[in-house]
């Protein structure tokens, strides 16, 4: 089973595992400088180790909201590695889709936008805050 979450993650990820400096949403990797603590991208990828994380904030999320972490997890490979979606998980949830669009209409670049809603469990309020500090 494991050889096939391995393949499953090279096929998928295979512009992360081509650039390490790509930013990917994990508990393993840091959401800010790309750092990772374990050696393999692979053996990391296949198993998260949340009692030796480098993300704390990455870690919270998929300990205790799972799916807002896979919310979020999808944007970030689709946006920052190419990842395919050919129907993406935050579009198919009717509010988040319009939260995306709000904010684009306020002129914000939409992978912007997708990357601070996704980062702020999709708080609307925190997300604005990020995307005007940057």
């Amino acid at each position: 089973m494991a050889n096939i979450a391995v393949e499953r993650i090279k096929r998928e990820f295979k512009e992360v595992l081509k650039s390490p400096v790509t930013k990917i949403w994990y508990p393993n990797i840091s959401s800010v400088t790309g750092a990772i603590l374990l050696l393999s991208l692979q053996a990391l990828l296949a198993a998260a180790e949340p009692d030796d994380p480098q993300d704390v904030v990455v870690t919270n999320q998929c300990e205790q909201n799972p799916e807002v972490f896979k919310q979020t997890a999808r944007p970030w490979a689709h946006v920052y590695a190419g990842a395919p979606l050919s129907s993406p998980e935050y579009t198919k949830n009717k509010k988040n889709k319009k939260k995306i669009e709000n904010l684009c209409a306020m002129g914000f670049d939409s992978n912007a936008v997708i990357v601070a809603l996704s980062s702020k469990s999709w708080d609307v309020e925190t997300a604005t805050q990020l995307l005007l500090s940057n």
